[in-house]
């Protein structure tokens, strides 16, 4: 469970210790958020009943592990377990078929691991926050429609 709403929940998931803690560091410096990190997607996928709002994601997770998943199949049983939760994919691989296959299974984003990767992950967390206030005040001005919407109707019908 989140303690504090406003404050972003993000799981970093990677192999690579080192590269994991400086993503940690860098990411903690510009954002207001909590960050849990795993080396492992099983250790992630364990803890996904605390809802992140984002999970970034090594695409070769695991490549030296011989019976742990992938990064794909990380992310298709993120969101197969909740499509709400964003996965932003991390990649050494500059490839565009790479990159594709992440966004057809469902990543809000493709990251090459680049000198831009701590800048590109931080653009990723601020759209990912604009998105979340769209949709929230997109809610919000439904409901307030709807409501007048049937406060009207109800006026019409019982009026005398």
């Amino acid at each position: 469970m989140k303690l504090n709403k406003n404050k972003l929940l993000i799981f970093l998931v990677d192999d690579d210790a080192i590269y994991l803690q400086i993503l940690a560091s860098k990411i903690k410096e510009n954002c207001n958020c909590e960050i849990k990190t795993f080396l492992t997607g099983e250790a992630c996928l364990d803890l996904l009943d605390e809802n992140p709002d984002l999970v970034f994601l090594d695409y070769c997770l695991n490549s030296q592990q011989k019976n742990a998943k992938n990064g794909l199949q990380i992310l298709e049983s993120i969101k197969a377990k909740n499509t709400r939760i964003e996965v932003v994919m991390l990649s050494a691989q500059d490839q565009l078929e790479a990159a594709v296959n992440c966004i057809k299974f469902g990543a809000f984003d493709y990251i090459v691991k680049s000198e831009t990767a701590f800048v590109r992950a931080e653009k990723a967390i601020k759209d990912y926050q604009k998105i979340k206030l769209y949709k929230n005040s997109t809610v919000k001005t439904i409901i307030i429609v709807a409501v007048i919407f049937i406060l009207s109707l109800v006026f019409q019908i019982w009026r005398p």
